[in-house]
């Protein structure tokens, strides 16, 4: 069914190391020496970040985004106010976020340009950019898509949430973030990526509760005399959470959308098992559920996680499996081909194994990326599409900017085709993928090269070769294909996000870094991509030209 289902996505959550999180914070808040630790506190971080980026061509087969040259910015404030032993309130915010460098738009126009003379203006306004329709193109007409501006936000409030510490573990209440980390399904917007930054992280109206059972077991056995270890690095860790995913309308309770789960963790900072010496285990499972009585939901969903080091070699792996039935999907698509509305199953799981092997000043890496698609689009059929996190970046080009582009295009078409409808669901939008990695297989060796590694001053490349296939019978876009199927057999209707036929093979990404780190609180880093275009990224006259990327990025920490 839809190849970026998000919303199924984000049931497979990683919820991992929240259960302690900020109120280790409050237990370890230092003061300088000799002086008494204060019993409050308030401490916050700052990150300033500016990217400039060219890709050329965005659109691999077409004249619409050919050169692509843009600059944007954004500031990420994290805030927390501490009691110590009893709590603490936690804030993240988002100051310009996506904005363009400069005074952008049309004056009198939307968005609007401070002035009207742009050699004399002399303050910025607040400015993105997104895909869209031009003044007098086709709503209807895919490749009447383009980028255009729009205005933007100039704060957005991620979190706000408040931990209380109490006697048998932590409760956590507010807007807080799905998991923490780089999750496969779920992630919250840090700087975890090895190639391209962060732009979103997910969060929820959430009531979580973690506590260790390991250290719940030692204090009824040990007594009184037992010194509790608060560490995550090391026990059992159990949490269990309630997400207010939706409330709809205050007066009814069928259109309420809840979700819950609980997690259960075994962490081992140091151990010795067959001989070897283990460092840093962890194991993780959750099960997860999502329901609603309005389109009769019931998902469950199985994530699990395992990681952790042997001498020079490192391991993580993830893997996703989810299982269930809805009618919220086929609402949408039925009302876009005028069909029955059924209720249709979920089917779907995804996996990344990332092996690290560190000799002397370089690391070698293999990534290994598995994404469930569907090539049948119908909303009668099962629904088999997975995607990652939408965060969690695999290369630079190819799935975070070319398919993003493509997708987004065909998304347009098909909400503007159900404009006018009285549907309760519009599952079209889950067709744009956001840069999200989803029906694919890819491979991704790559070596990370340390040149200088001193207190005040870090040099490093990083190389990087992705190669990708579709997981399921290639790339069928979902909104194009349901809107040209003309009998009972969707295969010769299918084509992908360019036209063409769904092909065999996304294509060949050539990525590289380069980063300097300068007292751990400036980066500059220069990357770069090339793509080879394979035959899912064909249009109907098999054309996909090759593209390239280059990207200089100024990060500030404070």
């Amino acid at each position: 069914m839809v190849s970026t289902l998000k919303v199924i996505s984000a049931l497979s959550i990683l919820a991992c190391a929240w259960t302690f999180n900020l109120p280790v914070h409050a237990q370890t808040i230092a003061a300088p020496d000799g002086q008494p630790v204060p019993s409050k506190g308030f401490s916050s971080d700052v990150e300033y970040r500016l990217r400039s980026v060219r890709i050329n061509p965005l659109e691999l087969n077409g004249t619409k985004a050919v050169n692509m040259n843009w600059t944007e910015q954004r500031a990420r404030i994290n805030a927390r106010y501490v009691q110590m032993g009893i709590g603490s309130f936690n804030l993240q915010m988002d100051v310009f976020d996506g904005v363009l460098a400069g005074d952008n738009g049309r004056f009198l126009g939307n968005p609007s340009s401070n002035s009207g003379v742009s050699i004399s203006s002399q303050r910025p306004n607040l400015t993105r950019w997104r895909i869209g329709v031009p003044e007098g193109g086709d709503p209807l007409d895919r490749t009447d898509y383009e980028p255009v501006l729009e205005e933007a936000d100039a704060l957005e409030i991620n979190q706000a949430y408040a931990d209380i510490l109490l006697p048998v573990g932590l409760l956590r209440v507010g807007r807080q973030p799905i998991a923490y980390g780089p999750g496969l399904a779920a992630h919250d917007g840090g700087a975890y990526n090895r190639f391209g930054v962060s732009k979103f992280g997910g969060t929820a109206d959430r009531i979580l509760f973690g506590t260790k059972l390991d250290e719940g077991y030692y204090a009824l056995t040990r007594g009184k005399d037992h010194i509790a270890d608060t560490s995550l690095n090391n026990g059992v860790i159990f949490g269990a959470f309630y997400d207010f995913q939706k409330m709809g309308l205050p007066q009814r309770s069928e259109d309420n959308l809840s979700r819950a789960g609980a997690t259960l963790e075994y962490r081992r900072e140091q151990a010795n098992w067959f001989g070897w010496d283990w460092r840093n285990v962890v194991a993780a499972m959750r099960l997860v559920n999502i329901e609603n009585d309005q389109f009769d939901t019931d998902i469950w969903s199985v994530p699990t996680a395992l990681s952790g080091s042997i001498g020079n070699f490192d391991l993580r792996a993830q893997y996703v499996y989810i299982r269930g039935t809805t009618r919220e999907i086929s609402e949408g698509f039925a009302a876009l081909t005028k069909t029955e509305v059924t209720e249709q199953t979920l089917a779907s799981h995804g996996a990344q194994v990332i092996m690290d092997y560190t000799l002397g000043p370089a690391t070698f890496t293999m990534e290994f990326d598995f994404a469930t698609g569907d090539s049948d689009p119908r909303p009668d059929t099962p629904i088999t599409a997975y995607s990652f996190a939408r965060d969690l970046n695999v290369g630079l080009l190819m799935f975070e900017h070319v398919l993003a582009f493509e997708s987004a295009r065909s998304t347009a078409v098909g909400v503007e085709n159900l404009a006018n409808a009285n549907t309760a669901s519009f599952p079209l939008t889950e067709v744009q993928t956001d840069g999200r990695f989803t029906n694919a297989i890819a491979l991704f060796p790559q070596v990370y090269l340390r040149w200088l590694d001193e207190e005040d001053h870090k040099l490093h490349t990083r190389l990087g070769v992705l190669m990708a296939w579709p997981q399921a019978d290639g790339v069928v876009d979902p909104i194009i294909t349901s809107l040209t199927q003309d009998g009972d057999e969707i295969r010769d209707d299918a084509v992908n996000f360019s036209g063409g036929d769904p092909g065999t093979y996304y294509g060949t990404e050539f990525d590289i870094q380069l980063g300097w780190t300068f007292k751990k609180h400036f980066q500059w880093i220069v990357e770069g991509a090339y793509l080879i275009p394979g035959s899912s990224l064909q249009d109907e006259n098999g054309d996909a030209v090759n593209s390239y990327m280059l990207e200089n990025r100024f990060v500030f920490n404070f």
